[in-house]
């Protein structure tokens, strides 16, 4: 649930995250620099809305559900898909992943996973881990460990290899304790967003110079809000700025896209729309014409 809270230039975004934390978030009208959108991204939960619904699912169907979805999630990166899925143990979570490589369809991280080397990658990533359930324990608890880890996955680059952390961190029970690493391999467009803000930087120099930049917003990590936000958050907020200054996305549109992704694949999927964070109208913020 959610309200709002409305004055001449800001409002108060009210809302309950996944597990009843109660959030109160003054946001400004006109998003006008990077400090802006970063609370408005982190407040309505369009950081990543699909964690929301995990932390939810867990709740519901138990940790071994909710992390079969986030390993399911790894292969085609598509919500609907990845909640069918969940409902299969062992060997048949796996021959059902495989049964739906010609059909399922391929969220935007995995538009290339296809082919003789999107197959060998479902392979690999069975041998790794035969029971999908215990995927994510195979991994450290650092951004590091996970990288070297990754490593010897196939498919696996710097956007899954931060996608693993969120899902063990934000998703799993399982504390990232250190995101050392993190700004030497960054993934293309936060990378192209940080070197935008600090042009005479290099991207590892701009990464952490923003990240310190927004220290004083106090703001706490969805879906939990049990810490700062950290590195992690920050790259995927410079993921979504970008997008928006090319006009291709507004605050709310992952939300959106997400939610119909579930649709039409069974029961559970169905309940994960609705475990999703509140919908954010389209034309709730005025984005600046040079937002930065």
């Amino acid at each position: 649930m959610t309200s709002l809270e409305v004055t001449e230039s800001t409002f108060t975004w009210l809302t309950v995250g996944p597990l009843g934390t109660k959030l109160s978030t003054t946001l400004p009208k006109e998003i006008k620099t990077f400090k802006d959108f970063v609370k408005a991204d982190i407040a309505t939960g369009d950081n990543d809305p699909t964690y929301w619904a995990i932390v939810r699912a867990r709740e519901e169907w138990g940790l071994a559900w909710a992390a079969k979805f986030c390993t399911a999630m790894l292969t085609y990166y598509h919500v609907g898909t990845a909640a069918e899925a969940a409902d299969h143990d062992g060997v048949d979570f796996w021959e059902f992943i495989e049964s739906k490589y010609s059909t399922a369809p391929r969220g935007s991280g995995r538009r290339h996973f296809r082919g003789v080397a999107g197959l060998n990658a479902l392979r690999v990533m069975q041998d790794f881990s035969p029971d999908p359930a215990e995927f994510f324990l195979k991994f450290p608890t650092t951004y590091s460990g996970v990288k070297s880890t990754c490593e010897g996955l196939a498919l696996f680059g710097p956007y899954y290899q931060l996608k693993v952390c969120d899902y063990m961190d934000r998703c799993l029970g399982l504390t990232i304790t250190s995101y050392q690493g993190l700004s030497r391999n960054l993934s293309s467009v936060p990378a192209k967003a940080a070197q935008a803000f600090y042009p005479y930087l290099n991207v590892q120099l701009a990464f952490e110079k923003i990240c310190r930049d927004v220290e004083d917003l106090d703001l706490l990590a969805p879906p939990l809000f049990d810490r700062p936000i950290g590195p992690a958050e920050i790259e995927s907020c410079l993921c979504d700025w970008y997008h928006i200054g090319t006009g291709t996305n507004w605050v709310g549109s992952d939300n959106v896209g997400k939610r119909a992704g579930f649709k039409g694949h069974g029961e559970k999927a169905a309940r994960m729309a609705e475990f999703m964070p509140p919908l954010v109208p389209k034309n709730l913020f005025v984005y600046s014409p040079r937002l930065g």
